[in-house]
């Protein structure tokens, strides 16, 4: 599969954020509680849903903490395992890949090729934005995640 990497200015985007701990071999299931959890405390919330779900994982290996976060149209107060996080805004990294899960490997490393060819630098973890995923896709080679490195500001 051939990435299109672009890059592009994103807006600070007020959002439910949920950190979770789990193992290499419970992510899936650990994403999909995480997300059910937001999207349940932004309907007792009474805030919108205004973009897709996200994901970051700082540090990937056997143990890892997930960073799950929901874009919300409001600032609710948060709860002892929900807090309410704005993502800055500023120059991103971007391209899509189209499929499963478990192969978006080289979407990342198109991006921090592309990071490097062009002189850009990190300015925080990478994410995933599910635009299509298991809840609306047909099957596992029809899910669609943009994948987003945040880039320091020239």
């Amino acid at each position: 599969m051939t990435y299109d990497v672009t890059l592009t200015e994103f807006p600070s985007t007020v959002t439910c954020h949920q950190r979770v701990h789990t193992t290499a071999a419970r992510i899936a299931s650990a994403v999909g509680e995480g997300l059910q959890n937001l999207y349940d405390f932004a309907s007792r919330s009474a805030v919108t849903p205004t973009g897709p779900p996200q994901l970051s994982c700082p540090a990937p290996g056997e143990e890892v903490d997930l960073d799950l976060y929901l874009p919300i149209s409001g600032r609710p107060a948060g709860t002892d395992v929900i807090d309410i996080v704005v993502l800055p805004e500023g120059p991103v990294a971007t391209t899509f890949h189209r499929g499963r899960y478990d192969e978006i490997g080289a979407a990342y490393e198109a991006v921090f090729a592309w990071i490097r060819e062009h002189g850009h630098q990190q300015a925080g973890p990478p994410r995933e934005l599910y635009l299509t995923g298991p809840d609306t896709a047909a099957t596992p080679g029809d899910y669609l995640t943009e994948v987003v490195v945040p880039l320091r500001r020239d």
